[in-house]
This record gives C-alpha cells, sequence and structure tokens, in this order.
C-alpha cells in the first residue's frame, strides 16, 4: 500500500476500541526503538476514518503520499479538530502518540546513552522523593520545593557559586526564583535526578523547565527538554517553541521547529500575513528550511 508501518499502526489503532490504544502506544515505542523512523515517507495509500456510531459525523480522509508518520498524525489530528467534540478520544490518542515520537527522539539524539538496572532507576527516584534528606530549599512563585545541594551543585556551576558565596543564598542554602513555578522546578529536578518526566507533559511546563535549566546552565537537562519540545510542536505551540530555540541558540530544537513550519499550512499563512513574530519569520526568509536528518522527538525514561 506504500505505507510505512509506523502509519499503518497508528491508523489500525484509530478504529480500534479505545481500550486498546495503550497496547497500540507500547507497539509504536516499540517500532521506534527497533529501528522504524518517524520521518520516512510514505509512498502511497490512504485512510478513510469514520465513526459508525456518529454518522452524521464528517469522515476523516487522508492521503499518505508524501507524508512520513509526524506528518501523518499532524494531518489527522488537525482534521478531526475541526469536529472535536465528536473525535476527542481520537485527538487525545494522537497527541500520546506524539509524546512517544517525543521520547524516543530524546533517546536517540540527546547524545549518547547507556542502559541501566531498573533498580538504579528506581533509587534515583527514591532518592528525590527523601525528602527529610534535602537540604537545599528552593523558593518558587508558588512554593518550596527541596532538593539536594550536592546534586545540584554537581550539575550547575551557576548554583555551586550562588551556595558558596557569602551572600544569602550561602548562608541559608535557599535560593530564590519567584519568576518559576514549583511545577517546572520540580520537572527540572525529576529529570536530573531521575531522566524521566510525567506522561502528561505539556510545552508551557516543559519550556519554563527549559528556561531554568538554561539559566542554571545544566547543559544535559537543557538538552533532553529541546528534544522533548521537538515533539510537542504543533500549530498552537510554534511560535512560543521557536522563540525559545531562536534565543536560546538550541539548533537542533529550532532546526525541528523549522521543519514543522515549513510544512504547516497555518504557520505558513500566519507567515505571508505578518503575524509571526520578526524573529521567528526569519526562519523563513532567504532559504529553506533546515534539512537536518535528525528524527524529530505511565512515567517515561528519557
Amino acid at each position: 500500500s506504500g505505507q510505512t508501518l509506523l502509519v499503518v499502526r497508528i491508523a489500525n489503532a484509530m478504529i480500534q476500541p479505545q481500550e486498546r490504544f495503550e497496547d497500540a502506544l507500547e507497539t509504536i515505542e516499540w517500532l521506534i526503538r527497533s529501528g522504524a523512523s518517524t520521518e520516512q515517507k510514505c509512498t502511497g495509500g490512504q485512510w478513510n476514518f469514520c465513526l459508525p456510531h456518529k454518522p452524521e459525523t464528517p469522515a476523516v480522509p487522508v492521503q499518505c503520499k508524501g507524508l512520513s508518520a509526524i506528518s501523518f498524525v499532524r494531518a489527522v489530528a488537525q482534521k478531526m479538530r475541526t469536529n472535536l467534540k465528536d473525535w476527542k478520544r481520537e485527538e487525545a490518542f494522537l497527541v500520546k502518540v506524539m509524546a512517544r515520537f517525543a521520547a524516543a527522539f530524546s533517546l536517540s539524539a540527546a547524545g549518547p546513552r547507556v542502559s541501566i538496572h531498573e533498580g538504579i532507576a528506581e533509587l534515583w527516584e527514591k532518592s528525590l522523593a527523601a525528602k527529610d534528606s534535602h537540604d537545599l530549599t528552593i523558593v518558587t512563585a508558588d512554593g518550596l520545593v527541596t532538593a539536594h545541594a550536592h546534586m545540584l551543585k554537581a550539575a550547575s556551576a551557576v548554583v555551586t557559586a550562588m551556595l558558596g558565596s557569602p551572600m544569602k543564598e550561602g548562608k541559608a542554602q535557599r535560593i530564590e526564583i519567584k519568576d518559576t513555578s514549583g511545577k517546572a522546578v520540580s520537572l527540572f529536578l525529576e529529570i536530573l535526578y531521575t531522566c524521566s518526566v510525567p506522561d502528561e507533559l505539556d510545552h508551557q511546563s516543559a519550556l519554563h523547565a527549559l528556561d531554568l535549566a538554561h539559566r542554571w546552565q545544566v547543559d544535559v537537562v537543557v538538552a533532553i527538554l529541546s528534544d522533548l519540545l521537538a515533539g510537542m510542536v504543533t500549530d498552537e505551540s510554534f511560535s512560543v517553541i521557536t522563540e525559545h530555540a531562536i534565543l536560546k541558540g538550541l539548533e537542533r530544537l529550532k532546526a525541528a521547529a523549522q521543519r514543522f513550519g515549513a510544512e504547516s499550512k497555518k504557520v505558513q499563512a500566519d507567515l505571508k500575513a505578518g503575524r509571526l513574530p520578526a524573529a521567528v519569520a526569519l526562519l523563513f526568509h532567504g532559504g529553506s528550511p533546515s534539512k537536518s536528518n535528525e528524527p524529530k522527538p505511565k512515567r517515561r525514561r528519557v
């Protein structure tokens, strides 16, 4: 039929009962880790999704030729959002598919990886959760978050300087970052300690955690979040994610956003109408988008 394995598996899952979605997600993740490319393009094929129990809902036809697994998911999701009240279940599944793409992308893109025993990973999680042993308090915009000072100092020269100074941070082992939410700080720490993220990770939380990691110069967390965000670029999140990539000089994330923008009808319409921020619009002036061959990026290990 000319369709890639990933496209076939995703499409087949869409016509299965909802209780089969989790199995499909696991299979999709396994296919990617076994070598299936999220960017390989279909040479043919088509799907016509419909709701037998709601015949009045317009069908969603999709021509697969020229679409990769990523662009197929985006194309189907975009069409389903025109009748989201009817396609809510399927659209939510596609959001989770994109999250799995992001996780797989980060595994292959953010630097060399090593396998670890699950028990070791659990020890890291227990260390993060052992608040009675935490000796550093972080004052956020909406509450206190605690951690081990030695962990932050090992990861960040910026934090080391703050905690080693005669200023109040060093004396009290207390850091104030009242422009950052506790949720963002907790996400930053979770990645730092355990290299994992929650199932339901939204792009705003990831961007706020990225701001903190960039400010504290924790390069490994910056790389992981950048690769996760590459899989979260949508018509709605495009501008804000792309601006962060440009301002922070994150080339991989910028290239992923550029590729998405080149394929998105909405982004191209906004570009022609002058609705994009100036820095973002410059990505599309004076050349074609980056041709990088890198793939786009329960609790998942990242």
